[in-house]
């Protein structure tokens, strides 16, 4: 038999699972940091272009305004020049009926009664007369 030594034993060693935790808590705290300062860089450059959109709205604004104003002033000037317009002619009931015509109204009884197309005048007939029917 032989009498050697033994092999050592083995230890088992317990890693540090708070510090693991506290790395992957600052991992993923950089990730997160990483992706909003895209996501408010992103936020940011759309805030300055609806300011300068609302910039330009607000100049074209006080142009049009401006324009505006300067006609207003202009029609002034030109009413002090050469005075009010004549006045328009005024309005006036439509014609209807037999004013419309040109057709003078009946008056009184007359003026009740439906008017009829005269009969035609008997006339020598051109064409062939066959009574009895």
């Amino acid at each position: 038999m032989c009498m050697g030594s033994s092999p050592p034993r083995a230890t088992i060693t317990v890693p540090d699972y708070e510090r693991f935790d506290r790395m992957a808590d600052r991992q993923i705290g950089l990730m997160q940091m990483k992706m909003q300062g895209k996501t408010l860089m992103a936020q940011d450059a759309l805030n300055q272009a609806l300011a300068g959109q609302q910039a330009a709205q607000t100049q074209l604004l006080a142009a049009q305004e401006a324009a505006a104003n300067a006609t207003a002033a202009d029609a002034q000037r030109m009413a002090a020049l050469i005075g009010t317009p004549p006045p328009e002619p005024t309005a006036k009931a439509p014609v209807i009926g037999d004013s419309r015509q040109g057709m003078d109204p009946a008056e009184g009884k007359r003026s009740l009664r439906i008017d009829r197309k005269p009969r035609p005048r008997s006339s020598a007939s051109a064409g062939l007369n066959i009574g009895g029917y």
